[in-house]
């Protein structure tokens, strides 16, 4: 099985109107993939990133499919620690959106075990709270 594209030009813009660029490679064997090189930014961002483009591209040009996250999807992404399986279902022609929903319903997960084990206040309003 080929990869649909040799690479994938990825573009991050942030809250304070930096751009941050990327390229991710094609992995050999099939569904990995390869080198994911660091992100050059313009100028460097104080702020979260907004939107996440990415397009992959083949042999000559770019195989026409342009995948974009808003900020939401791409802060659980990154929180769920995704971002490789996200690529490779891009560059392999796999489910990259079922990616983001399996992201999304991790840190959902996450934050719901996190909000259940927290200690509780006790309510001295409540009519239980005075036996």
């Amino acid at each position: 099985m080929n990869p649909r594209g040799d690479r994938l030009d990825c573009s991050l813009r942030t809250l304070d109107r930096c751009r941050g660029t990327y390229t991710v490679h094609a992995g050999v064997q099939p569904g990995t993939i390869g080198i994911v090189e660091p992100v050059v930014w313009n100028p460097l961002p104080k702020q979260e990133v907004l939107e996440a483009v990415f397009t992959q591209f083949g042999d000559i040009s770019m195989t026409g499919q342009i995948i974009m996250l808003n900020q939401y999807q791409w802060r659980d992404l990154r929180l769920a620690k995704l971002e490789v399986f996200f690529y490779a279902a891009i560059i392999w022609g796999k489910s990259p959106f079922k990616v983001v929903e399996d992201a999304e319903l991790i840190v959902r997960r996450a934050q719901a075990a996190r909000f259940a084990t927290a200690p509780r206040r006790r309510d001295s309003t409540r009519a239980d709270s005075y036996a």
